[in-house]
């Protein structure tokens, strides 16, 4: 679903934007999406493939007053979902201010972002762009 979930979106969406002229497609990935490691194989290539498809998209329905991004989200992300399943004694922490917020990614900041690449005008969009908390080492200095 990495990527096909992605196509099916865009394939649905995409005309009734084009009959508008405007709108914003935003793609969430992650670090997988530029390089892959030790045992992501499926992760690494469903995010490789939604990031070329965004790409593609970027380049076919811009031009249509359509913004296409590509989010890379490096980092957890505070939800009971993601950090509850995966480390649930990190996630209780978390809820009892014993680790930091500013460790995770909070959904609200994600969600300002998001709001920012909406919002921005179309002589200066932003194709892509990486969220990740400050104190993270990025992928390209590890």
């Amino acid at each position: 679903m990495g990527a096909f979930g992605a196509f099916a979106m865009a394939k649905e969406i995409a005309p009734f934007m084009e009959r508008r002229g405007n709108g914003t497609m935003i793609f969430t990935s992650a670090t997988a999406a530029f390089r892959g490691n030790r045992m992501q194989h499926a992760h690494a290539a469903a995010m490789g493939a939604r990031r070329n498809l965004a790409q593609c998209l970027n380049h076919e329905l811009g031009p249509k007053g359509i913004h296409v991004c590509h989010v890379n989200l490096d980092g957890m992300v505070d939800s009971p979902e993601t950090i509850g399943k995966m480390f649930p004694e990190m996630y209780k922490h978390l809820k009892d201010d014993m680790i930091p917020n500013d460790a995770v990614i909070l959904p609200e900041h994600v969600a300002n972002t998001y709001w920012f690449l909406h919002n921005q005008p179309k002589h200066a969009w932003t194709f892509e762009m990486d969220i990740r908390p400050w104190n993270e080492t990025p992928w390209f200095n590890s």
